[in-house]
């Protein structure tokens, strides 16, 4: 295994005797509404991306894991093209892959979610509380929302959201031909404090923002912000 960067799926059993040495990515997707513009596989593709670019340009030697391509929704669960796993599920399957991830003798493990749900974060952090209690391991988790939304207000309207002008900014840059040219805008705002039943009352167009903004452009720059900031903390925590 000369490469810096090897997919899980590639390495032969030999590969997992220098594993703590290693990276660990895992890619975390869902397949979600994202307005009649975008794939509904738009958090999975932009996973993919950030980790592929994140582990070739931190000059570390990694492994991309499998993409888990199923996680939590709520407020877009009845839209088409959701497919949700429950909370339960979800914080199951990811403790299940973490500890053969471990098992396998991987101690630094990077958990990268495109879908940025709140519930759906929550059943990721408490998979890898439990794991870090039980191996000697670090792990580092997040969305890369987490950081992308940090640029609301500066290169975005503060308001932008789900299948908005970033996501589909960073969409146009990873993959455009995935991007119709007929896209919409909306001005939702979810009312303050209220536990809201059915989101679909706000989410009419399956999205929030105007996408009618977006550009491959900006997309490359808050691309290249969330790379460059998620290697920034991997330096700070393994290294």
């Amino acid at each position: 295994m000369d490469r810096s960067v090897i997919y899980f799926n590639e390495m032969h059993m030999d590969d997992f005797c220098k594993s703590d040495e290693l990276l660990f990515f895992l890619p975390v997707g869902i397949s979600e509404g994202h307005g009649k513009h975008l794939p509904v596989g738009t958090d999975t593709y932009q996973a993919e991306y950030v980790v592929e670019k994140v582990a070739d340009k931190i000059d570390k030697k990694s492994v991309i894991g499998p993409v888990l391509n199923y996680g939590h929704c709520r407020a877009t669960s009845k839209l088409p093209g959701t497919l949700s796993l429950s909370f339960d599920s979800l914080r199951g399957v990811v403790y299940d892959i973490l500890k053969g991830v471990c098992r396998n003798g991987f101690k630094k493990i990077i958990v990268i979610s495109g879908h940025a749900g709140t519930t759906h974060m929550v059943a990721l952090r408490l998979a890898s509380e439990k794991i870090i209690e039980e191996f000697d391991v670090k792990i580092m988790l997040l969305s890369d929302y987490e950081l992308a939304y940090e640029l609301k207000g500066e290169k975005v309207s503060k308001n932008d959201g789900h299948g908005g002008e970033i996501e589909t900014s960073r969409m146009l840059d990873i993959n455009e031909e995935l991007v119709d040219e007929d896209r919409g805008s909306t001005d939702v705002e979810y009312p303050r404090f209220l536990i809201i039943k059915d989101y679909n009352e706000y989410l009419t167009e399956g999205m929030r923002g105007n996408a009618e903004k977006a550009s491959a452009e900006i997309g490359r720059e808050i691309n290249n912000y969330v790379i460059d900031g998620i290697i920034e903390k991997i330096n700070e925590h393994f290294f």
